[in-house]
């Protein structure tokens, strides 16, 4: 399938590796102003004569399918330009930048009958799959509880060696600090709740009804600056730690939590508790009534096998060789949209699916502000 892509940075790069080892994806193109010619492989056409030159690339291209891996403000409008276009979309995470963003893009999905697919790779790690399908087969019993996050010590992507915020150069920092300086919420959700709404059937048999959310003081960030000799006096909005209650209409909790300035080992945090057991992923601990020994853990690996989703039994040898730096889950969702796009498997989430956990954003800022509890609305 003639493939293109928007955006070449870090996350960009990982992907564009990884489709290049994927025969199906036929790479013709990379739009990206602050690229270089000489940087793409012989036979890749580069469009970076600024911000709007992936439209030229568009109409030139002609394209089936356009990966967008740009940064965040960008990512709606150029998914909606593509699918206007005629093309499939892969879209990166996240957006959510403003209430209803995502209304247009899902709008045009409808109407063109083209596919978005949400570039979310927590969704297809290995353990969260079969997790997955513990749920459906009832091995932990009715879903009572959920929690997920996105906990990742950030400092050194957001500083540079000078304690300046959003200075360092060639990275995601660059775009990706402002955030920290003007919002205060969950500006990250999606890498802990797309999990959770997938294993607890949001939009399916279950839908998010109303959020609480609370932010602790910045301090981390000023911390470190303060190491490195810079300069005090920068804003700080976002709170050290963010945590965010939903609910469902059917009465489960879910638990989020954004923690990226403070210091820790990186986790997703999650865990999976119902009726007949409980699941926790940073452990990767089990407990299942009436199979496990009475009040004690066991390790998860025999029921991950047991349980291991067509994807992984498929996919995994080479997704693991593929993607060491994302143990598979790259490659795994990149081989999903192949199987899709092929006739086969149905992708497991949609533009609507995105809408929802990127919401959170929006709500979670409005929840901290007004501090109350607030209806989800996307």
């Amino acid at each position: 399938m003639k493939t293109v892509c928007i955006g070449l940075g870090y996350r960009g790069r990982q992907l564009f590796g990884l489709l290049r080892r994927i025969p199906f994806f036929q790479l013709a193109a990379v739009a990206d102003p602050s690229l270089a010619d000489e940087v793409l492989p012989p036979g890749i056409a580069c469009y970076n004569r600024g911000e709007d030159d992936y439209l030229r690339m568009l109409a030139e291209q002609r394209p089936e399918l356009v990966v967008v891996a740009s940064p965040w403000t960008f990512h709606v409008q150029h998914a909606l330009h593509s699918v206007k276009a005629g093309c499939h979309v892969a879209l990166e995470i996240k957006g959510g930048l403003a209430e209803g963003e995502y209304e247009p893009l899902s709008f045009a999905v409808k109407q063109t009958g083209r596919h978005v697919f949400p570039l979310e790779n927590t969704l297809f790690k290995r353990e969260v799959m079969a997790v997955w399908n513990m749920v459906r087969q009832g091995v932990l019993g009715e879903v009572i509880y959920m929690r997920g996050g996105y906990r990742h010590d950030l400092r050194d992507l957001l500083l540079d060696d000078e304690g300046r915020l959003g200075n360092r150069a060639n990275t995601e920092s660059v775009w990706r600090a402002r955030f920290y300086q003007e919002t205060n919420g969950d500006v990250y959700p999606t890498h802990g709740l797309a999990p959770l709404c997938l294993i607890a059937g949001i939009n399916r048999v279950d839908r998010l009804v109303r959020l609480t959310s609370f932010a602790s003081r910045s301090a981390g960030l000023l911390h470190r600056i303060r190491q490195l000799g810079g300069d005090e006096a920068v804003r700080i909005a976002m709170g050290d730690v963010v945590v965010t209650q939903l609910e469902t209409e059917r009465g489960v909790l879910l638990s989020l939590t954004h923690d990226t300035t403070l210091p820790r080992p990186r986790s997703l945090d999650f865990e999976i508790q119902g009726t007949r057991g409980i699941w926790q992923g940073d452990t990767r601990r089990i407990y299942v009534e009436g199979d496990s020994p009475t009040e004690q853990w066991e390790d998860d690996a025999s029921y991950v096998g047991r349980y291991e989703h067509p994807y992984w039994r498929r996919w995994g040898c080479e997704a693991l060789e593929a993607d060491r730096h994302h143990k598979g889950m790259d490659y795994v969702m990149l081989k999903a949209v192949e199987e899709a796009l092929s006739g086969g498997e149905p992708y497991p989430v949609a533009v609507d699916d995105l809408a929802q956990w990127a919401a959170v954003t929006q709500l979670s800022q409005r929840s901290i502000a007004e501090r109350r509890t607030v209806d989800f609305v996307c």
